[in-house]
């Protein structure tokens, strides 16, 4: 696959819905089209999780279900998918030589952010498709990105984090109503159980805007993905899936079973233990640490563990590197925080580790290897760490990943 790149900043000229709209309208593309039949996910983690179950659950239909989510693991492709598969490269150019242009025409070239290229080529692909489910993961937000404008009858909001303060908030309730403006009017929204402290909240916004809420407990049937916090994404798939395409149990449970969502607890090497995840907030790290537990059984475990610049390192750390007799701490090529920044913290939370600093992922991955033996290594931390560890295991240039 190319090694895809948007051509714009991240965030272009600031959110702007209205050149959204006017880019769509340039390619021939209604957006609220989708609104009928497709689904929104929004939250701080377990967004894709959730978006993921949703699209192999409508698969099972035997309609065409588009899926939009980000980041990738690898390739920019992977954030396209039509019926389980990633866009080709000769698609995706297709569509984003469409969208460039409907750019130009519009007068928005020198505005239009990354993230919305990337949404306005997944309309343009699903519209050309003819896709009868659309299921759609928010960037940042919800009541400045661009999933607002397909004004979904069905959103799922999975849990609330500090993230993105300086344009969502400062308080979780604040983030909370961020991300609930998805939702136009005479939607239902489905919240989490983890979001239970700001329910009064929720509901009093929801109430306001006009928008259902409802909070369904974590799901019985066993999730097709690792951690015991999936549950609750489960619950999500089936009542956005259930309520787009109402499914019977053969088909729900083939529809989980038949999920693909890797870097998620992703166990790339079954002896010794390597796993890996892609969390990266404190909540979802501590959530998949303990998801990691259970894979690990009695054995005992190193951890390669690495942040980001832009995370707060010491609550990751916090969350993450206790109990662990040994830590190789490194940074991955994309944004990664350095090594002793982050030594520095897992000395402070467990200060009887040794801790191992490393200089590059690949070295970060042999000391894995060779100090693992037969038990675990658990890779976890950095959403980058997690893939440029992945893609090295594989065979794979950690060059050739491209990022925002």
């Amino acid at each position: 696959m190319n090694p895809w790149r948007a051509p714009y900043p991240k965030f272009g000229a600031g959110p702007g819905l209205a050149r959204v709209s006017a880019i769509a309208a340039e390619l021939g593309v209604s957006l609220q089209a989708f609104g009928a039949r497709g689904c929104v996910v929004v939250g701080s983690n377990g967004k894709g999780s959730t978006a993921a179950m949703t699209a192999s659950l409508l698969a099972q239909t035997g309609a065409g279900v588009g899926l939009f989510t980000s980041p990738h693991l690898f390739d920019l492709n992977e954030r396209f998918r039509i019926d389980g598969e990633d866009i080709s490269d000769d698609a995706l150019d297709t569509h984003w030589r469409r969208v460039a242009a409907a750019a130009e025409r519009a007068g928005e070239a020198e505005n239009l952010g990354g993230f919305e290229f990337l949404f306005l080529i997944a309309a343009d692909c699903f519209a050309a498709r003819g896709c009868a489910y659309t299921v759609w993961e928010a960037g940042i937000g919800g009541r400045l990105d661009p999933v607002r404008l397909i004004e979904a009858k069905r959103l799922a909001l999975t849990s609330l984090d500090l993230e993105h303060t300086a344009l969502l908030g400062d308080t979780l309730e604040e983030i909370a109503r961020e991300k609930l403006d998805a939702a136009p009017a005479g939607a239902t929204v489905f919240v989490g159980e983890s979001c239970a402290a700001q329910r009064e909240a929720i509901e009093a916004h929801c109430a306001r805007r006009g928008v259902r809420c409802v909070f369904p407990p974590a799901e019985e049937l066993a999730p097709p993905l690792p951690g015991q916090f999936q549950r609750q994404n489960t619950a999500f798939a089936l009542k956005l899936a259930d309520d787009l395409a109402p499914l019977s149990a053969e088909q729900k449970a083939a529809g989980l079973a038949q999920t693909n969502w890797p870097g998620r607890l992703e166990v790339i090497e079954p002896e010794p233990l390597i796993v890996i995840d892609v969390g990266h907030t404190p909540a979802a790290v501590r959530a998949a640490r303990a998801g990691f537990e259970v894979l690990r059984g009695g054995r005992s475990a190193l951890l390669v563990c690495g942040v980001s610049l832009d995370k707060p390192i010491g609550a990751i750390v916090e969350a993450l590197a206790p109990g662990f007799g040994v830590v190789v701490c490194v940074a991955a090529r994309h944004k990664g925080a350095p090594p002793a920044a982050v030594a520095a913290e897992v000395r402070r939370v467990n200060p009887g580790a040794e801790v191992v600093l490393a200089e590059s992922v690949e070295e970060a991955r042999h000391i894995a290897l060779g100090r693992a033996g037969a038990n675990a290594a658990y890779v976890a931390g950095s959403f980058f760490l997690a893939a440029e560890f992945k893609a090295l295991h594989v065979g794979r240039d950690p060059a050739t990943l491209a990022f925002f």
